[in-house]
């Protein structure tokens, strides 16, 4: 995380994320959940005299995470889907969102019926059990850019 101000950095170190308490709106309908962000303690970067925190709500969150799913940078994308992957709760919402997806989202809908038809073509041409076929259960991450053009050994 850096963050500066004006020419000035205040903080430059690794972040520590954590849940913030929600905050409530002032017409006292509506609870905003926060992410806080500090400095990490651990962090091998020096820390800042003052603590120093960052306050995101909801909304700045989903900017983020529209802005990492959209980045150019390959890396940046795998990130946010690495996150999902490790969250077994999050990959079923994602899962069933796909499976029952609204009719509004006939994209969707689109391609899980053309994965959907693939898994069931892959899996008539293997046999009945891929686990004993080899087959991976998740796509295999393409390697980092600086590792792609070196000579295995």
């Amino acid at each position: 995380m850096k963050v500066r101000q004006g020419d000035r950095s205040i903080l430059e170190v690794r972040a520590k994320a954590e849940p913030a308490e929600d905050v409530m709106t002032e017409d006292f309908y509506t609870r905003l959940p926060q992410i806080r962000l500090t400095a990490n303690p651990t962090s091998r970067q020096r820390s800042p005299a003052t603590p120093t925190d960052v306050t995101l709500d909801d909304t700045d969150v989903a900017k983020l995470v529209e802005c990492a799913i959209r980045h150019p940078n390959v890396n940046m994308r795998y990130i946010v889907l690495a996150a999902i992957w490790n969250d077994a709760d999050a990959f079923r919402q994602i899962f069933r969102f796909g499976l029952d997806a609204p009719e509004g989202f006939p994209e969707i809908r689109k391609i899980v019926a053309e994965e959907l038809d693939k898994r069931v073509a892959a899996l008539r041409s293997t046999g009945p059990d891929p686990v004993k076929s080899g087959e991976p259960l998740l796509p295999q991450m393409p390697l980092p850019a600086h590792l792609r053009n070196r000579k295995r050994q």
